[in-house]
């Protein structure tokens, strides 16, 4: 970590501002400072970790961003431009061999929406993810704007670590037959989705990416900018919101939120809930890549999630996680 701290100490020095204070804020995939500038201007530097996102994928990131703030009033965080003109930084030092990617953006100010979430505040949810999906539609990115698409199962040029390199021989039987029958639902959901539906979209829009300022939401953590598909965006953030809050619960707070966006725009074509089931087996994909000890039980209480969606047409969670 102190190396580390040197890195974004080195990479703060690259922009136009008089440094007060810089603090951990959190580690958590990314590694996050509180910046605070002479003249009261408060900040957060991200320094991506690396391998989890690429230099691409930032820098679509910040074009999104840029095009938010200039064309809506959403209250997105504003990218912070070095003294070169670099939205990301690739930064490394001798004692810090891998490339970490910085950037400095405007500290969101408000509370997590995870604190408040009623039918109000999820209504407002619903309002903002459907204009963020009418922005994504109607923007044009740049040339050099990432072309990868989130319209699969894997969409980030991961490894398919369950499927393709036989982990799933591993499986229970019963376990095996259910991965296999979850991956054709989502392959033949994503399939059938319509192709003219696909736009710019944030990827990770939950309750822990929005802030509550004085009765407005705001999202924040873009770094999974992609072009995909509205049912994948409202279906990852209301998942999310299942493992919170209980089913009991989800029910009318998914309510809400499809009313909020409904004012806005139509609701999109599909099924949600096989999306979600495709977010819990690359969830299983990434234990298999990461954490493989925990694989065994992980693919136990999976495979009795899909053979509850099989039977019910609902995804009810029981200790899967999500995130």
């Amino acid at each position: 970590m102190r190396r580390l701290n040197q890195l974004a100490a080195m990479a703060l020095r690259r922009y136009d501002i008089e440094v007060r204070s810089m603090r951990m804020h959190c580690f958590v995939t990314n590694l996050l400072y509180r910046v605070e500038s002479d003249s009261g201007a408060r900040f957060i530097l991200r320094m991506a970790y690396p391998g989890w996102r690429t230099l691409g994928d930032l820098q679509a990131e910040a074009a999104w961003l840029d095009a938010l703030n200039a064309d809506t009033d959403i209250g997105a965080p504003v990218v912070i431009r070095s003294i070169d003109g670099d939205a990301v930084l690739p930064m490394s030092s001798p004692s810090v061999p891998s490339t970490w990617y910085a950037t400095l953006m405007t500290w969101v100010d408000g509370r997590l929406l995870a604190h408040y979430l009623n039918p109000s505040n999820l209504e407002r949810m619903g309002n903002l993810s459907a204009r963020m999906h009418i922005h994504g539609k109607s923007w044009k990115p740049p040339a050099d704007f990432s072309r990868k698409r989130f319209e699969a199962l894997l969409s980030r040029g991961e490894p398919d670590a369950i499927f393709g390199d036989g982990m799933i021989e591993t499986f229970r039987e019963d376990d095996r037959r259910a991965f296999l029958s979850a991956r054709q639902w989502v392959e033949k959901e994503y399939a059938g989705l319509n192709r003219s539906d696909l736009r710019v979209i944030h990827c990770d829009l939950w309750h822990e990416n929005i802030k509550l300022d004085h009765g407005r939401l705001r999202p924040f953590d873009f770094e999974d900018t992609i072009r995909g598909y509205r049912l994948h965006d409202i279906a990852m953030g209301m998942l999310d919101l299942l493992e919170t809050v209980g089913t009991e619960r989800y029910e009318p707070l998914l309510a809400a939120f499809r009313s909020g966006y409904e004012r806005v725009l139509d609701w999109p074509e599909g099924n949600p809930g096989v999306l979600q089931i495709g977010r819990l087996l690359w969830n299983a994909n990434y234990v298999a890549r990461f954490e493989r000890q925990a694989l065994n039980s992980l693919s136990r209480r999976y495979g009795d999630t899909f053979r509850s969606f099989e039977r019910t047409g609902e995804v009810q969670l029981s200790g899967t996680g999500s995130s």
